[in-house]
């Protein structure tokens, strides 16, 4: 438990960190001005991301990027301690470079393997100093592309708007109707309230949920099938909730199921 806390602690200090940078959201701009044939693309399961990608400012948002990193090295947040020789590195790449890692990093199935491997890190790292650079301009671009897309119509399991994997879930409304969060663009989306929205497995003898005595609006969805857990939480009983914040809170959640033999399903972790 002293451990749980004590990342908590570089955790807070890590967020307030970034939040002091999360004024730059102008780094990303954009005119989102969808056509039929797009929309169609969208509605077949393409996030909005692939569908129309956002031009960028590769100078603003480089500069945001090796911010991040610096602060996951003061603060040794994410999966791996991040080395100095990563910031090194990161300062010797041309401008044709530089560009080159943040489109990588922006789309869901860019070369992130390949340049984890150019500037020798793990995948996992370079994912987390990425997610904490995009989210907040990532978010923005949601919330403008979503004006023009029925998110209602949305079935797919992966995020609508960036194409990431949900990182919490809640239960909403009288009937306790499932949302999933994207943790990487703050998106919400209904999903189907059985099945598991990681490897998609609908039979019901092989998921379950655990919960805590004194936590009954939290529950943690186990899939069998696929080892994973999903991390929700029940508006009924608590309330509106902050998913981004719950995610910070539950922490002994996640240390729970792991001890079970479960991993988290969008395959990150934050300390």
């Amino acid at each position: 438990m002293e451990n749980t806390r004590n990342n908590a602690e570089k955790l807070a200090n890590f967020y307030l960190a970034i939040m002091e940078l999360d004024n730059d959201v102008d780094t990303l701009e954009w005119k989102v001005n969808l056509d039929p044939a797009q929309v169609n693309q969208w509605q077949q399961g393409t996030p909005a991301l692939a569908v129309c990608p956002p031009e960028i400012n590769p100078e603003k948002l480089f500069t945001r990027f090796y911010s991040v990193a610096e602060a996951c090295q003061k603060w040794q947040v994410g999966p791996q301690p991040l080395p100095e020789d990563f910031l090194v590195a990161l300062k010797q790449l041309d401008e044709d470079q530089r560009k080159d890692l943040l489109n990588s990093l922006l789309l869901i199935n860019g070369h992130k393997a390949r340049w984890a491997k150019e500037l020798r890190v793990s995948a996992e790292l370079l994912d987390f100093v990425a997610l904490n650079t995009f989210k907040p301009l990532l978010k923005s671009y949601g919330q403008a592309v979503l004006k023009q897309l029925p998110l209602t119509s949305w079935t797919a399991s992966h995020c609508p708007v960036c194409g990431d994997q949900p990182t919490m879930a809640k239960l909403v409304g009288k009937e306790g109707a499932r949302k999933l969060y994207c943790g990487r663009c703050e998106t919400e989306w209904r999903y189907k309230r059985l099945g598991c929205p990681y490897c998609e497995d609908d039979n019901a003898s092989e998921a379950s949920f655990i919960t805590l005595e004194d936590k009954k609006q939290y529950r943690v969805y186990l899939c069998d099938h696929c080892k994973s857990y999903l991390k929700t939480v029940d508006e009924r009983v608590v309330g509106e909730v902050d998913l981004f914040c719950e995610d910070l809170a539950t922490a002994d959640l996640d240390e729970l199921a792991r001890a079970e033999g479960y991993r988290r399903g969008d395959r990150r972790q934050q300390v």
